[in-house]
């Protein structure tokens, strides 16, 4: 079984970074890999939970929030990091925030995902 490790940096509304990162980890959930994420910059915003975009429930830009997919990701087994300097830098409240199973680490964690991961992706 290979380890995937991605780091996003990018947030939720300035560019489909999110989107080409939940890609990767669920095709590579899908074929049995591992799949840790670590979010940092702006990238701790992704899976703050019930956000909104205005014309999203009109088949907008965005039809599905970046939260909702990487709680899918969780649920398929997927660790999911953010950086707790970014989180506190961004006004995020981890306890409130974050749903189950998005973890707050510190760069420690990146280290470890870094030294443990068979591949690593930036994004």
């Amino acid at each position: 079984m290979t380890r995937l490790g991605i780091l996003l940096t990018g947030g939720p509304f300035d560019s489909e970074r999110w989107r080409t990162a939940y890609e990767l980890g669920r095709a590579a959930l899908a074929a049995g890999h591992e799949v840790t994420y670590f979010h940092y910059l702006d990238g701790a915003l992704v899976p703050v939970a019930d956000q909104t975009f205005p014309d999203c429930a009109d088949g907008g830009l965005f039809d599905e929030m970046p939260s909702e997919k990487f709680q899918e990701l969780v649920d398929r087994g997927a660790e999911v990091i953010c950086c707790g300097l970014c989180v506190d830098a961004r006004g995020i409240d981890a306890a409130t925030d974050y749903p189950d199973g998005v973890e707050v680490g510190l760069l420690p964690d990146l280290a470890d995902l870094l030294g443990e991961a068979d591949r690593v992706v930036s994004l």
